[in-house]
């Protein structure tokens, strides 16, 4: 009897003691990093910027795999199939709550994804090009309407924030314009620059050299309060669109079942890597919000990001055709 009592407390705690010895090990191979984007954009240097550090503090290589495509689901869906041992980590921002709307049943980020931090929060700003005549969002409006020509507005891919925002605007304000999609953000600064589409939904970092450098206004941010490295710039909700209040964000995921003692260690060193001074700065050089958010302290804005942006994906008829 006494032996098989030992037996049956030896089986009870046996995944508890392999677990920790996992974390306390671990890692000890290469960390893979799967990026849904092309290589610079605000996901991948940021991304990049962090395996640098991550590499150093746990000494093992941690090495970016860019999969670019699907709207993302490439990426996404590799990430939910990979073995939860925490050697395949997934860095994106909003779409990974977005896309679960607009594609039923591919992947459900609460069941397939659990959060390991919060790198940075980035409000989107209404991006025109100096040359516009319009100084706000109301002149803005008036002008797109007073045009003769179909206007247009880039994204970095259908059914994304950039479109969700869009969609949003268009509706709130009744300009008329057609989405122009491209296959990331890069190549979308590239020819909005250049004049080829009208306006768009910028991230700060893809839009932040060029209004430096005097060829980009912002017209508007979204948010409940103004940007710090743009403060005389108002947000959407001060020119009297309300629904244009949600922030965007990056951060680090890995597939649900990951041991939590290993999700904690990961949370721990790379929230410690963000909220370093120098980490801190350099996202704030590339118009982002460095927060640095464990995973417990992050799961709530992930819901409320959740829940926010379902709301606005059905308010605008928002879908994949």
């Amino acid at each position: 009897m006494l032996r098989s009592t030992l037996i049956l407390i030896g089986a009870l705690f046996a995944p508890i003691a392999g677990h920790g010895s996992e974390a306390a090990n671990y890692p000890e191979k290469p960390i893979r990093i799967v990026v849904p984007y092309l290589p610079g954009g605000a996901a991948d240097v940021i991304t990049r910027r962090i395996a640098e550090r991550l590499s150093q503090r746990v000494r093992q290589p941690v090495i970016i795999d860019n999969k670019p495509g699907g709207n993302t689901l490439i990426g996404t869906e590799a990430v939910a199939k990979a073995a939860p041992d925490g050697y395949t980590l997934y860095s994106t921002n909003t779409t990974l709550v977005q896309m679960p709307f607009l594609y039923p049943g591919r992947y459900d980020a609460r069941r397939d994804f659990k959060p390991i931090a919060q790198y940075a929060e980035s409000p989107l700003a209404l991006a025109v090009l100096t040359s516009v005549p319009a100084n706000n969002v109301k002149e803005f409006v008036a002008h797109m309407k007073s045009r003769p020509e179909k206007t247009t507005y880039g994204t970095s891919g259908v059914g994304g924030t950039q479109h969700i925002f869009s969609e949003a605007f268009k509706r709130a304000t009744g300009v008329d314009s057609v989405q122009v999609p491209f296959r990331g953000e890069p190549p979308l600064v590239l020819d909005f620059i250049g004049g080829r589409v009208d306006w768009f939904i910028a991230t700060p970092h893809a839009v932040y050299p060029h209004v430096k450098a005097g060829k980009v206004k912002l017209l508007a941010v979204t948010g409940q309060q103004r940007f710090d490295l743009a403060p005389t710039v108002p947000t959407f909700k001060e020119e009297g669109i309300t629904d244009l209040v949600v922030v965007g964000w990056y951060a680090l995921f890995t597939p649900a079942a990951t041991p939590a003692p290993i999700i904690e260690k990961l949370s721990k060193e790379v929230s410690e890597i963000v909220r370093a001074p120098e980490f801190s700065q350099f996202l704030r050089d590339n118009g982002l919000v460095p927060t640095g958010l464990g995973h417990q302290e992050f799961e709530p804005k992930l819901r409320e990001t959740e829940d926010a942006f379902g709301r606005m994906i059905r308010e605008n008829s928002i879908r994949i055709d």
